[in-house]
């Protein structure tokens, strides 16, 4: 029986592709056609993969959003708009707390609130820096939560089963109990590892071994449908 719900945020509950948070702001700036596509999974690669190793170390708001600047100036230099780099960069860290910058995956907030209603204890358990709760704030899915986890506030990140483990226990959850979405290979071996069964999300609906459509998980946790 499910007690207890726990999610991924980046790329699960809100969409991490630049073309849903970058490509409005370029595009309002008059600068998108200068953006050289064919380096764009590059340039998303290379940021992503630098937030991962580095992001614990942003516990604070000034080296939280000092990092976010220089994730979005790499970006920006990778795709060939280095000249604007700057001022993207800027304008994204000045407005971090502002909804627009953070595009919800469909659903997200319909889910969180059926799950809410079902008497569901949600949680997050997301590698992400000091911003997450703001962030969460910001977007309106803050409230529906009953804990936050941020790997760089709890001080260990996915894979590691302890993240999940201190999210359990503030959900006074057994891994048993809980089930857990995310679009990453972390999600599924740091769920796994610690007892709670995975659920493979793709809010691109990219991937064939993945769910695209959050709304199955109300009809899983509720048990109206069964396992994939």
């Amino acid at each position: 029986m499910v007690r207890a719900v726990l999610f991924d945020v980046g790329d699960t509950l809100i969409l991490g592709h630049p073309k849903f948070w970058l490509w409005p702001i370029l595009e309002a700036k008059g600068i998108a056609q200068k953006a050289d596509l064919a380096r764009l999974p590059q340039a998303i690669r290379d940021a992503y993969e630098h937030y991962s190793e580095h992001h614990m170390s942003a516990t604070d708001e000034a080296t939280a959003l000092s990092f976010w600047r220089a994730f979005h100036w790499e970006v920006m230099n990778g795709i060939g708009l280095g000249a604007y780099a700057d001022e993207v960069a800027d304008y994204l860290r000045e407005n971090w707390q502002s909804p627009h910058v953070w595009p919800l995956t469909p659903g997200a907030k319909e889910v969180l609130a059926a799950l809410k209603d079902g008497g569901f204890k949600l949680g997050v358990v997301s590698n992400w820096d000091w911003t997450l709760p703001g962030v969460l704030q910001a977007t309106g899915l803050a409230d529906f939560f009953d804990y936050i986890g941020v790997s760089a506030l709890e001080g260990v990140a996915k894979p590691d089963p302890r993240f999940f483990q201190i999210v359990l226990s503030k959900l006074e959850t057994e891994p048993h109990q809980a089930i857990h979405i995310g679009d990453s290979e972390d999600d599924v071996k740091g769920a796994l590892a610690a007892g709670v069964r995975p659920v493979l999300f793709d809010p691109y609906k990219q991937n064939p071994n993945a769910i695209g459509d959050l709304a199955w998980v109300v009809e899983y946790a509720t048990g109206r449908v069964d396992w994939l």
